[in-house]
């Protein structure tokens, strides 16, 4: 007796694995998608929570932000950065860029008592 596959056996592994792999790797991408989205939208309340945090310790600076309604304030990454609200460099998770000092910034409006913080690439 001979030992080993035929050829038909291993066409018809191949086949299977061929079709594991068509049915796996989409999901695969998608949950790669999903965590791209996930990880940018943690990177963006990162950064309003610093902003959040900017305004409570400056809180004398933004009364006027804080008490009267539809007043709007904006505060640059550079100054969170420099103030060290944000740490080290700030890399975009969706496209791998990373942010300068210069660019970007956070909106902070007053709507009816409740500040709203917007980021802005």
């Amino acid at each position: 007796m001979k030992k080993g596959f035929t050829l038909i056996e291993l066409l018809a592994i191949l086949a299977l694995l061929g079709v594991i792999i068509l049915v796996s790797v989409p999901s695969i991408i998608s949950t790669n998608k999903t965590s791209q989205e996930n990880n940018y939208k943690q990177y963006i309340a990162n950064i309003q929570n610093a902003a959040e945090i900017y305004i409570e310790t400056h809180a004398e600076k933004y009364e006027t932000l804080k008490t009267q309604n539809g007043t709007t304030e904006t505060i640059s990454i550079e100054t969170l950065i420099k103030s060290d609200y944000i740490k080290g460099s700030l890399t975009n998770p969706k496209t791998n860029e990373t942010l300068s000092d210069e660019n970007g910034s956070v909106t902070v409006t007053n709507q009816n008592g409740k500040l709203i913080y917007t980021y802005n690439p």
